[in-house]
């Protein structure tokens, strides 16, 4: 069996799910190598509309206005070199808006060309329509009932250039086509701890234990062999006795926006950590204490694999989630038991649920089950509890857990080679990434899929 990455075991990514030779390779040599169209609940997916070199800003189609009053506005955003965070702040600003009142289905990649949905107040129709803005178009606008959720999507289609292949191209087709059809473990990936500096779950962990000036510790000092020497050495000073001075803080690149607030708290009020930690935006806190659960998942279906368990039949104890709904507010999911085994298994042959486990919180169910015991092990070995995860004082640090898909099935690939390399097509449902499938073909260093 081929041995993961150092940096993957590290956030919880222990194992390969096949044992197929990796082909090696390198993604998003350039951003329109790796390109993403949002699917919509109906299937329908939304067409990227490809250019040589730019995006048209002033490619803003005229708006389609209904009968009835509508209280918002449902366009297409059309993007490059912008993370769906990215282009939500940019058009909040433009619009005048509070940044939560631009919501999409999901997020997309920055390193890409995408396209999704996305929404806005009608007030602010007439403003989007006249919006000019680089990198980026807007069109479809129509007035719609509801703004557009977190959810409201089926998955994502992708085509994907894989350049610098370690075989032949035609080898590596027949490799992908082997995949075809496999089920592999439906991990979070490693750009959710960070690539080049994986520390967000450490950070997340010591935020729900309530130890802000560990959480701190890890967010500021911890090094990385790809940053500077001069940003290496702040931390390290920083590391000795978290006093901040005009040097450290300014060896700190603006695009660390968040270290720097931090930093500037901690200038002016030495020791405060608590208030310090309250800096950081609060959706950005909630994203540690997320990718800390997505470790503790991670680890959690590494065990079950290991251990010899099937990761796409469900067992007594298991949950199933139900697949292709669109955003109801939670997911619907089935408990599977002695009973109803032979019932839950022919609905997961089905394609109509998926095998799930849990991405741990306050409200998380432990049934007794082989997967719950896994799960009290792992959180006993880091000195966690389920409760730890409920929070009075932090809205942003509160979670009561969630489920998540054990494994997904690679889907048909569709490859085919050209001059630059091997290009792969393919759709996935919500909830599982493009990089999971592509590190079960490449098994190269991560730092390839960033």
């Amino acid at each position: 069996m081929i041995e993961p990455h150092p940096l993957e075991v590290l956030v919880g990514m222990e194992l390969y799910s096949t044992e197929a030779k990796g082909i090696g390779g390198r993604l998003k040599t350039r951003f329109e190598d790796f390109r993403v169209e949002e699917i919509l609940p109906d299937k329908r997916n939304l067409e990227l509309q490809i250019r040589p070199d730019e995006l048209d800003p002033a490619a803003t189609a005229e708006l389609t206005i209904d009968g009835d009053k509508r209280k918002y506005v449902r366009f297409t955003v059309q993007k490059l070199g912008l993370s769906t965070m990215d282009v939500s702040t940019i058009l909040a600003t433009e619009l005048g808006l509070p940044r939560h009142l631009v919501t999409y289905a999901g997020l997309k990649d920055k390193r890409a060309l995408t396209v999704q949905s996305m929404s806005v107040p009608a007030g602010a129709s007439q403003s989007l329509a006249k919006l000019e803005l680089f990198k980026m178009e807007i069109r479809d606008m129509e007035y719609v009932r509801q703004p557009v959720q977190i959810g409201d999507l089926w998955g994502n289609r992708f085509a994907i250039l894989l350049r610098e292949l370690e075989s032949s191209c035609t080898d590596s087709m027949a490799i992908a086509q082997e995949l075809v059809g496999k089920f592999i473990l439906n991990y979070f990936g490693v750009q959710r701890f960070g690539v080049t500096r994986p520390d967000t779950h450490m950070v997340g962990k010591t935020a729900v234990k309530g130890d802000f000036e560990g959480a701190l510790r890890i967010m500021l000092t911890v090094t990385s062999e790809y940053e500077s020497e001069e940003l290496t050495g702040a931390r390290q000073d920083l590391a000795q006795n978290m006093t901040v001075n005009q040097k450290i803080l300014d060896c700190f690149p603006r695009g660390l926006r968040h270290e720097r607030i931090v930093l500037r708290h901690l200038m002016k009020h030495p020791g405060d950590y608590r208030r310090a930690f309250t800096k950081i935006p609060s959706r950005i806190q909630t994203f540690f204490v997320h990718s800390y659960q997505s470790y503790l998942f991670n680890r959690l279906i590494s065990q079950r694999l290991r251990s010899g368990l099937s990761i796409q039949s469900p067992m007594p104890g298991d949950f199933l989630m139900q697949l292709d709904q669109a955003h109801s507010g939670r997911d619907s999911w089935l408990f599977v038991t002695e009973r109803n085994l032979e019932q839950r298994r022919e609905l997961v042959s089905s394609d109509a649920y998926g095998v799930a486990a849990p991405l741990p919180g306050y409200s998380t169910r432990t049934p007794p089950s082989l997967q719950s015991e896994m799960l009290e092990k792992i959180l006993k070995n880091e000195g966690i509890t389920l409760m730890d995860f409920r929070s009075t004082e932090s809205k942003a640090l509160d979670s009561s857990g969630s489920l998540h898909l054990i494994s997904i099935k690679v889907p048909e690939l569709n490859p085919r080679c050209d001059d630059d390399g091997l290009w792969l097509q393919f759709n996935l449902r919500k909830g599982s990434y493009a990089t999971i499938v592509m590190r079960e073909l490449m098994k190269n260093h991560p730092i390839n899929r960033i």
